[in-house]
């Protein structure tokens, strides 16, 4: 906990107290003194006699000052996830509470089965998400603590399953990645390690940095905690600890405090954030309020495609060529990174301007325009912009790009960072100290610098792939919304990969209705884009992940069937979407294509392991989006 030096100056019979700074960014200092005048009353803090109702001895923490209710001076209860005052309700489904002393604040979480002391009276909790995550605040202290449950480990309750593979590949990856610190600027401010006596019957595993170059930055810092019951394999908790100093010793206490609950643990943890708010910017153009007015009325779905190009075939000249297979395109859709290493990417406005420039009712094509915060192709391990994004680093070239989206004037499905719920992207939560919020952080400044800029077209679509991964709670897709007031677009990604065998297959509809189920509570007031999605056929690779390598499948044909079903049913689904039992397809406003394949290399060749592309190698495929395309064409002038 910070404790301030006091130096007590008398001067014109006045008092002032002035405060010193911290040793060398450590959070160890002498306690604040106060002498005041005889005249002077010092406010005398009395039990809270709620606490004492509600008080169990399992919550004790003796050595931090909890050794009974009697140390508590505040008592705030959450049911479900909201704070009450009615402790009549209490212990509810998810009950909650914050047990407030002098000097630290004890939480308690019967539902995760938990108990902890936190540095500061004046501790506050945030438990929208309690689902997924607890996030405790304290102003005084400067801090912020995140706390999971995570058990979703598919590799086996092992010690090889856990800590061989999941901790490896997509837990502490990057954590323990000198490359990829030293890439970043970020500096450890202690030797990461593995310990059983910070917490007795627990192995903990901790990581202490901080990003360099911070001044812009407000939590800096971070302590990062893997705990876990010595000799289990079955679950372990997250702890991740954020500041504006270095508080490694802090960490250590509140881990050390840690406790499962036992004979008190009750109920299943809930998020109580409910559906979020649809928020239409009053800046907007009258062409782009116009155009996103019929999305929200439309009951048809617009449809579009991502082109592949090859050596063979230029980028128009593909485009043409797909066109004249399934028919025109409704919406253009184009991919743009940051920039390639050391160079960074403007956006071909002649191209764009070229390929799209519709508006809803002059006959050409939408533009969907999906931005990624990548310099290598989301290669991993290396450098990504993002910490320089919160440094403030890159604010000149998110000016540049605002000027030229502005400058397009049309109507733009702005698509910013997709999948980020990911192992495989640049800005996904293992390249930011498993920390969801440093995205949003980079999401906002982002926003705000295109309102500052006057940008009046853009409709941001926020669009995670619909299984998180890596499995966790932490990385939910939930954590990474940047809020109600930096979105306008729900986007979602559902592909059927691998099509394998029949068991394994699952139709659009099976698989949509599973995402709408998914979404609905949070997201059901917002237009839906399919932003990118497909089925794939005609691959002649799988990976076999026995044997570690790609098998060589032999039921192409049967694969291509599928395909071509998968799309019949995806047409039948969005000309029937006003229909009863297709409520899931309701929202669902533009659907686009992924029509590029998915390649490895394979015994040095370069092979499909998935075919997404419409070309003359999928003719099933290719005659059902025709015909389903048609289909919906038709029934839009009915």
């Amino acid at each position: 906990m910070k404790r301030f030096i006091a130096i007590m100056l008398i001067a014109f019979m006045s008092i002032s107290l002035l405060a010193a700074c911290t040793n060398g960014g450590s959070d160890s200092s002498e306690q604040q003194e106060s002498n005041g005048s005889e005249e002077e009353s010092t406010e005398m803090k009395t039990p809270d006699e709620n606490a004492k109702k509600v008080w169990n001895d399992e919550f004790a923490d003796a050595g931090n000052g909890f050794a009974d209710a009697s140390e508590v001076y505040k008592l705030t209860a959450f049911n479900g996830g909201v704070e009450t005052s009615d402790l009549d309700l209490l212990p509810s489904n998810d009950t909650r509470y914050l047990f407030s002393g002098e000097e630290y604040t004890r939480a308690v979480v019967l539902s995760e089965g938990y108990a902890l002391t936190l540095p500061g009276g004046d501790v506050t909790a945030d438990f929208s998400l309690g689902k997924l995550r607890s996030k405790y605040k304290s102003e005084s202290g400067n801090y912020v603590l995140t706390v999971s449950y995570e058990d979703k480990n598919p590799y086996g309750a092992n010690a090889h399953g856990l800590l061989d593979i999941y901790y490896q590949e997509w837990l502490i990856r990057y954590l323990e990645s000198v490359d990829f610190l030293s890439a970043n600027s970020i500096r450890r401010t202690r030797q990461c390690g593995v310990t059983e006596s910070l917490l007795d019957g627990y192995t903990v595993n901790y990581y202490d940095m901080v990003i360099n170059v911070n001044s812009k930055i407000e939590y800096p810092y971070y302590s990062i905690a893997v705990i876990r019951p010595t000799n289990s394999y079955n679950y372990f908790w997250l702890f991740v600890l954020k500041s504006d100093n270095d508080m490694v010793k802090t960490m250590d206490l509140i881990v050390a405090s840690f406790k499962e609950l036992t004979g008190t643990r009750t109920g299943t943890p809930a998020n109580s954030v409910g559906a979020y708010e649809l928020k239409i910017p009053d800046f907007w153009n009258e062409e782009t309020k116009a155009y996103y007015q019929h999305l929200l009325d439309s009951d048809t779905v617009e449809i579009g495609a991502f082109y592949q190009s090859n050596s063979e075939n230029s980028y128009d000249g593909y485009k043409e060529r797909l066109e004249s297979l399934v028919g025109e395109m409704d919406y253009f859709m184009t991919y743009e990174h940051m920039g390639w290493y050391d160079s960074t990417t403007d956006i071909n406005l002649d191209r764009i301007n070229a390929r799209a420039g519709g508006d809803g009712s002059n006959g050409k094509q939408m533009l969907e325009f999906t931005y990624q915060f990548t310099n290598t192709n989301n290669a991993l391990g290396g450098y990504t912009p993002m910490y320089d994004i919160l440094r403030g680093r890159r604010d000149a070239q998110f000016r540049k790009l605002a000027q030229d989206i502005k400058s397009y004037r049309h109507p733009v499905l702005f698509r910013l960072n997709n999948e980020m719920n990911t192992d495989w992207t640049s800005y996904c939560g293992m390249q930011t100290m498993l920390d969801p919020d440093l995205f949003i952080e980079t999401w906002r400044r982002l926003y705000n610098i295109f309102v500052e800029e006057g940008v009046d077209n853009c409709i941001w679509v926020w669009n995670p792939i619909a299984t998180s991964c890596p499995f966790s709670n932490w990385g939910d897709m939930l954590n990474y919304f940047p809020g109600a007031d930096y979105v306008q677009m729900i986007g979602l990604t559902y592909y059927q990969m691998n099509n394998t065998n029949v068991t394994a297959f699952a139709s659009f509809k099976e698989m949509y209705s599973e995402l709408y189920q998914k979404n609905t509570p949070y997201f059901d007031n917002y237009p839906a884009v399919i932003g990118e999605f497909g089925c794939a056929a005609g691959d002649s690779y799988v990976f076999d992940y026995g044997k570690n390598e790609y098998v060589v499948l032999d039921n192409a044909a049967t694969r291509m069937r599928h395909q071509a079903e998968w799309i019949t049913d995806m047409f039948d689904c969005f000309i029937k979407k006003n229909e009863p039992g297709y409520e899931f397809a309701k929202n669902i406003k533009v659907a686009i294509w992924f029509s590029a394949n998915d390649y490895a290399t394979v015994n040095g060749e370069n092979v499909i392991t998935n075919h997404l592309r419409l070309d003359e190698d999928v003719p099933q495929a290719i005659a059902a989006f025709r015909e389903g395309y048609d289909k919906l064409k038709a029934a839009r002038e009915e």
